[in-house]
């Protein structure tokens, strides 16, 4: 699911990654769409007509937390015949395999914020729309990236809903993909798609957590041996300690000289959520700090450099593509990790998003992907506005 995008920084004799020593800086790019395809052409600029007038600030509630979800669900939740999905924009379609993921995890994060069984309901509706869309095997898809954000999402739904079909699926899917996946070639890690052409966070990061939740729910240790393989690689690769920040993507590049390897230095702010929500359950997992130090200075990190005036960046250009709903991903996984450890000193930023998010929705209720303006009451894309959602339920969850 990485974009295909800029520049790339060399990899030096010596097996390092020769890192930028000027300050990190967060470009926004015309993001492809899942996997490096384009995504559905936009039908008009999202949000363009008629700019809403930004509400008063207030402090975030659990009432302003399910008033978001609701209006996200009435914009675009779609269920008939016991099947349910998310619609790729206000204007309907169906949203792609690991958009899909990602929504149904911002229910299943509404879940876990709410217990609600209405939102359990939902749950199980979009599984099994989503079992009637893309079948039980993934594997058909070449790209490892999007099987693992579906496992992680069949995972969660198991330990919501106790239904160990969901446990089956997951773990054969995650088997499969591991077993093509890994090779020695980069010195470890994930290939990203069949292609064997990259290794990247958003493949080895998501596979670590979907290994972490198969070793808590099996008590298989290969399962942990896997995570922190994966996590190791990501982090001997292309997390920066300096800075606490985690870089996108190592691609091997043919040219006229032979075969080199380069990396690809954005920072995204999914990237570091996921790297963040490895190492807190990593942490759980083996009790060694070091993986507690490693969340704890990319958190930080992603505050100092990922923002401006401490407002998340947003990570789209516009059109049905993957970045708007990056910083949900981000927002899911950073809380978690500041909640599990009983952290409060990030919580004043946390709250600054999510309230200054909700203060500009639009009049229908939806938050659009840059948290820094008014909503647009013309054409929005659900993953764009998911990343708000899941924000303020991880924000307003119950202990």
């Amino acid at each position: 699911m990485t974009p295909r995008r800029g520049p790339v920084g060399a990899l030096t004799h010596n097996g390092r990654w020769a890192l930028s020593a000027l300050a990190v800086a967060v470009t926004v790019v015309a993001l492809a769409g899942c996997g490096g395809r384009p995504g559905d052409p936009a039908p008009s600029q999202p949000g363009a007509a008629t700019p809403s007038q930004p509400h008063p600030r207030e402090r975030l509630t659990r009432a302003q937390a399910a008033r978001a979800f609701a209006s996200f669900t009435a914009a675009f939740y779609s269920f008939s015949n016991g099947q349910a999905y998310h619609h790729a924009s206000t204007l309907g379609g169906r949203s792609d395999f690991w958009k899909q993921a990602e929504m149904i995890e911002m229910v299943e994060d509404a879940y876990g914020a709410t217990h609600s069984l209405r939102y359990k309901r939902m749950v199980v509706d979009l599984l099994a729309g989503a079992r009637g869309l893309y079948g039980r095997n993934w594997l058909k898809r070449r790209w490892n990236d999007d099987i693992m954000w579906m496992v992680i999402v069949s995972l969660r739904a198991y330990q919501i809903t106790g239904n160990k079909q969901y446990l089956a699926v997951a773990k054969k899917n995650f088997d499969g993909a591991y077993a093509r996946g890994w090779s020695s070639d980069l010195r470890g890690g994930l290939w990203w798609t069949t292609d064997r052409t990259q290794k990247n966070v958003t493949t080895n990061c998501p596979a670590a957590i979907a290994a972490c939740l198969l070793y808590q729910i099996l008590h298989d240790p290969s399962y942990l041996q896997k995570a922190v393989g994966l996590y190791g690689w990501v982090r001997a690769n292309l997390y920066d300690p300096s800075s606490g920040i985690v870089r996108d993507n190592i691609t091997v590049v043919q040219s006229g000289a032979g075969q080199s390897a380069v990396m690809d230095p954005m920072v995204l702010s999914y990237n570091q959520g996921t790297f963040i929500g490895a190492a807190d359950l990593l942490h759980a997992a083996t009790g060694q700090r070091s993986y507690y130090d490693d969340a704890l200075s990319t958190l930080s990190a992603a505050r100092r450099d990922l923002t401006t005036a401490g407002l998340l960046h947003g990570e789209s250009p516009g059109g049905n593509v993957n970045g708007g709903g990056f910083k949900g991903i981000f927002s899911r996984w950073a809380v978690r990790f500041t909640r599990d450890n009983h952290i409060t000193s990030f919580d004043p930023w946390f709250r600054l998003n999510a309230e200054t998010a909700w203060a500009n929705r639009d009049r229908r209720g939806l938050i659009g992907q840059n948290w820094t303006r008014p909503t647009g009451n013309g054409v929005l894309f659900s993953f764009d506005c998911s990343s708000g959602v899941v924000l303020m339920q991880a924000l307003t969850a119950r202990p």
